[in-house]
């Protein structure tokens, strides 16, 4: 059954396996999986608890790199007092953007698994410039993919707002 199964996904596939059809394709399915991890992040995560925490984070550091370059014993003091607390409270807000993560991970590893072994070999994207040393013109399925995903991903998280880290 599982075979059957494996057989059937690789045939719906073969219409992606050459250019432009797995560049567009590959660039859907980044696209895809950077929306929908967007949204589950949007939904499933208090975006709104998440900034509040990132900036107390913030403001702490900053009072700690104030007090650290003032050389003031009595004001670092006061500040490392506040460190355990406030590394408790970016802890447990790390920890709830992470759980989220903990949803679309298996089903990314499936996604990327099939993907994989389909377009394994398959050069999928091609580049109008080579990057130094890393890079040819020729894009592996892998390299295009991390490229996709990381472009959209940032623009969807700014986007939704979801990226407590931007402010």
């Amino acid at each position: 059954m599982f075979e059957q199964l494996w057989s059937s996904i690789m045939m719906m596939l073969e219409g992606y396996g050459e250019r432009p059809y797995s560049t567009l394709f590959i660039m859907g399915v980044a696209l895809t999986l950077s929306l929908t991890t967007n949204l589950a992040n949007r939904v499933l995560v208090d975006v709104d608890k998440m900034k509040s925490v990132m900036g107390e984070v913030n403001a702490w550091r900053k009072e700690m790199d104030k007090a650290k370059k003032s050389g003031d014993k009595q004001l670092l003091t006061k500040v490392m007092k506040k460190q355990k607390p406030i590394m408790q409270l970016q802890s447990k807000a790390m920890w709830d953007r992470m759980k989220v993560s903990f949803i679309y991970l298996g089903p990314f590893w499936i996604i990327f698994y099939i993907l994989n072994s389909f377009f394994a070999n398959k050069i999928v994207a091609l580049s109008p410039f080579t990057f130094p040393m890393l890079l040819g013109y020729e894009l592996p399925y892998i390299t295009w993919y991390i490229l996709c995903s990381f472009a959209s991903s940032l623009p969807l998280s700014r986007m939704l707002g979801v990226n407590p880290e931007m402010g």
